[in-house]
């Protein structure tokens, strides 16, 4: 009669043990990135779906839920500080302009991130670290001289209180980029409507471009865009903008916001700061998304072969 062979169990049993061994770093793991709780506006669609996005990108980015805490500003803070306090997050971050005014009334108490804020508009931004909405220039620049190689001069009107830091960075990437920036300071909307007449009216069409902000301080969307882009197309002029909502209007092209690719970049923003506290600044968004008018594109003589329209994620006019 055969004797079966013995068998050995201390591989199985070694393979257990890897496997709950294996189970309990992903648990340390997860809970080394969560939680991360997040403050954002309560505001109706399709506002809220954008803030939505972005969430989801944070999740992306730290692989984990993050606690949702929406904000109505008509509502004290005093619960969600009780929430946050009972379930203290290792970061928060902070979206929109309901999340930075939660986010100053917090005080210390955790490591703060901002996003999705306009640092033209909000001086206040300086007291955390964070990503702006507006574009980083370096990629501004970098589509300006693809679209329009002849353009050599950049003018920007800008807020002079709070545009300052800006304007240095957008100084630094047009001269990366073989451009000079004429970069205009105003103190309120009446100077700058002087700034933009002047420029209008002294500009050469062949070498310059105007950019345009989106700042609501410097430049009035419904009584001087009009006219701004009016004379624009009658001069042959490139106007190029922050705003995607500037080019379905007339300007040549816009960087926009890619919502969840900025959650990630928040995420990873917000893991370091839980993890060693960087110094406070504000990052301009790189992460873009291109929007193109095809019919000014047109009218300046400009070549966008049909073949190379994959490269724009908005076009205007809808096909």
């Amino acid at each position: 009669m055969s004797v079966p062979p013995k068998t050995n169990g201390a591989p199985k049993l070694a393979l257990a043990f890897a496997v709950l061994f294996g189970l309990f770093t992903l648990t340390i793991g997860l809970a080394d990135v969560a939680p991360i709780a997040v403050l954002y506006p309560n505001i109706r669609e399709p506002y809220q779906g954008v803030f939505l996005k972005i969430i989801s990108g944070i999740e992306e980015g730290i692989k984990a839920p993050v606690k949702r805490y929406p904000v109505d500003e008509a509502e004290s803070l005093s619960t969600i500080e009780s929430q946050l306090a009972r379930e203290p997050p290792k970061a928060i971050i902070a979206l929109g302009r309901g999340g930075l005014l939660a986010a100053e009334k917090l005080g210390n108490k955790w490591p703060i991130v901002v996003g999705a804020v306009l640092g033209t508009a909000n001086s206040n931004t300086q007291n955390f670290s964070g990503i702006t909405l507006e574009p980083d220039p370096d990629i501004l620049f970098h589509w300006l001289n693809t679209l329009t190689p002849a353009v050599k001069r950049v003018t920007v009107v800008y807020n002079q209180e709070h545009g300052a830091q800006s304007m240095a960075r957008a100084r630094e990437a047009a001269k990366a980029h073989g451009l000079a920036l004429n970069a205009l300071p105003a103190e309120n909307l009446r100077v700058a409507a002087g700034l933009y007449r002047n420029f209008l009216n002294e500009s050469a069409a062949s070498s310059e471009a105007l950019w345009l902000l989106q700042d609501e301080t410097t430049l009035d969307e419904n009584a001087l865009l009009p006219v701004i882009l009016k004379e624009a197309w009658d001069k042959n002029l490139v106007v190029f903008s922050s705003t995607p909502d500037h080019v379905k209007k007339g300007a040549l092209f816009s960087l926009y916001p890619d919502n969840v690719g900025m959650g990630r970049s928040l995420a990873a923003l917000a893991l370091e700061q839980a993890a060693q506290a960087k110094s406070r600044t504000m990052q301009p968004l790189r992460d873009l998304l291109v929007a193109v008018n095809l019919r000014t594109a047109e009218h300046l003589g400009l070549r966008l072969p049909s073949h190379e329209r994959h490269k724009f994620d908005m076009v205007f006019p809808s096909p």
